[in-house]
């Protein structure tokens, strides 16, 4: 008995997974009110703003336990989101297609990418589970 022989893409952009509705935290926020978000929400990554509104890193969930793995005394001195934020922030145009948004986390270990406009500025985040709906097979 032949088996037929199946293929597998990943259909659209961006736009037509993401999730809107973004929740952003300040790059000055006491890392103990972020914990505290990330706990609550069960976040795996934000995106983190600066004063004017632009993503200026991402706060990933592996950031905050990497504080617990380190054996440097300036881990003391960590006191807000910025410290320990990861730049350049991992970001992705709603434009752009799944499958780069897929290689771009990959590259990166990341789970998620803030969704940027032109200027900058969050309008989303697009995860791995969004992205899965993405597959599509023939």
């Amino acid at each position: 008995m032949r088996q037929e022989s199946m293929s597998f893409y990943l259909a659209g952009h961006v736009r037509d997974y993401m999730s809107e509705g973004v929740i952003t935290v300040e790059e000055d926020l006491p890392l103990p009110d972020a914990f505290e978000l990330f706990s609550r929400y069960h976040f795996h990554g934000l995106p983190v703003v600066d004063r004017e509104g632009r993503v200026a890193g991402i706060l990933r969930d592996s950031d905050i336990l990497s504080i617990f793995v380190r054996r440097d005394p300036a881990v003391a001195n960590l006191r807000a989101v910025r410290d320990i934020m990861r730049t350049p922030p991992l970001t992705v145009s709603a434009g752009e297609s799944a499958q780069k948004a897929v290689e771009r986390m990959f590259s990166s270990q990341t789970r998620m990418l803030a969704v940027v406009d032109r200027e900058g500025r969050p309008e989303a985040v697009i995860t791995r589970t969004d992205l899965v709906r993405a597959i599509r097979a023939e």
